[in-house]
């Protein structure tokens, strides 16, 4: 069987990629806080429909609790950007699966592309596109484990779950808990970019605003300017040391033994009157910046605030400029990390396939990224493993995946599914 997979694989590759760049090829861009994945989603419901999927087409604001659940975000409602769930029925007495992606990609930005980012231009060995590793080659690599299944003529015994949600970037997640809050399985994988690494845990964050505020002026006037970009200076060599200090003091879980490091993103940064069409010939009011924080599972918004705030008073009593600010401290999202049991079968079982696929053993280590894979783990009955393609330049130009082994992923996910869910002889 592991043969004929394989043949399937490489008998069907101008067909597969060709499916991934017609969905490539959809502009989904997350412009928080709306979204343009509706079109991408009705061409996943067609596909999956067109392989003899059970669809459900459902707005996330029509599940019952949605609103009321302490991880929904108000600032993000998803009116308009339905979510997509498709299902191939098993004859019984197996596991179900859930192959779950998100539609939406990052904005494509202003950076110059080399490659047209909804082209899926193939060169050099990879695949290029805007949201090909992150995530649509995944979520395709899921749809055509069904036509895989449906051409060799495999019946699981499990139900075999393909669902697509929206807004998963920045944070989002209305869209997989949505989804928890209507479909469950006994398994899910979410294949975020893992490069063929099988994730039972995954990385959380905290995105914090940090603002100082100072008083405009001359320097030359006689009263007395507060430059508050000063104070932001020295508070980003400040926050540069303290993430080096959490490394040395922040316990390192198990699974992130061989894949440590929690790092500290500074996203944005203002001081000013950026957008005035002169020169703005005074100190500014106010100066501020956001970071992105991660952390690892089992840590807390409020631990990650308390040391970062404790460190800087630290840091104030040996700077003259620090301590003449008192910063706002807003933190804007809060993501967590989780991971389930390192004994769950789900984790042998999609090791066990990608070690028949590879020809050496699987890799098995904590995602270094943030995700909504504990909107599974913590907030629903199922749990989630991470496992997704080789590739590079996630959430920037020139995003790639390597076409050989998308390949192999798809021959992982398919065998996967049918021994996780069982074959009917």
């Amino acid at each position: 069987m592991n043969e004929q997979i394989h043949n399937w694989v490489q008998n069907h590759q101008s067909m597969i990629f060709e499916c991934l760049r017609s969905i490539v090829s959809i502009e989904t861009q997350n412009l928080a806080p709306l979204g343009n994945e509706q079109k991408g989603q009705m061409a996943v419901a067609g596909l999956l429909s067109s392989l003899g999927c059970e669809i459900d087409i459902y707005e996330i604001s029509s599940v019952p609790g949605l609103l009321e659940h302490p991880r929904y975000w108000a600032e993000r409602p998803c009116t308009g950007r339905p979510n997509v769930m498709g299902i191939r029925r098993g004859s019984g007495g197996g596991r179900s699966l859930i192959y779950s992606s998100h539609m939406d990609t990052v904005p494509v930005g202003v950076d110059p592309w080399s490659k047209p980012p909804w082209g899926g231009e193939i060169s050099d060995g990879k695949f290029w596109g805007l949201g090909s590793y992150d995530m649509k080659a995944g979520l395709v690599a899921s749809i055509l484990t069904i036509k895989a299944l449906n051409d060799l003529g495999i019946t699981l015994q499990g139900d075999l779950m393909i669902e697509s949600v929206v807004d998963e970037e920045f944070g989002g997640c209305n869209g997989t808990l949505g989804a928890r809050l209507k479909y469950n399985a006994d398994l899910a994988v979410v294949p975020e970019p893992t490069n063929l690494i099988v994730c039972p845990a995954h990385h959380g964050g905290l995105m914090v605003r940090v603002t100082f505020r100072g008083k405009p002026g001359w320097g030359f006037s006689p009263e007395k300017a507060i430059d508050p970009t000063s104070a932001i200076a020295r508070f980003i060599t400040m926050l540069n040391e303290w993430s080096a200090h959490r490394h040395t003091t922040v316990t390192v879980p198990e699974i992130y033994k061989n894949n440590h490091g929690i790092p500290v993103l500074i996203n944005q940064l203002k001081a000013g009157e950026v957008n005035a069409n002169f020169f703005a010939d005074r100190v500014p009011s106010n100066a501020w910046m956001t970071a992105w924080i991660e952390t690892y599972p089992g840590m807390t918004q409020d631990d990650v605030i308390s040391d970062l705030q404790n460190f800087y008073r630290a840091a104030q009593a040996k700077d003259n400029v620090l301590a003449e600010f008192e910063p706002e401290w807003k933190p804007i999202r809060w993501l967590d990390g989780s991971e389930i049991a390192a004994d769950h079968d789900g984790i042998g079982v999609f090791s066990e396939a990608t070690t028949a696929v590879l020809g050496k053993p699987a890799t098995v280590q904590g995602a270094p990224f943030a995700c909504d894979g504990h909107i599974f783990n913590l907030f629903s009955p199922t749990p989630m493993v991470l496992l997704g393609p080789t590739g590079g330049g996630p959430h920037s130009p020139d995003e790639f995946i390597f076409v050989d082994d998308y390949l192999r992923l798809v021959e992982i996910f398919i065998l996967g599914a049918m021994n996780w869910c069982g074959v009917q002889q």
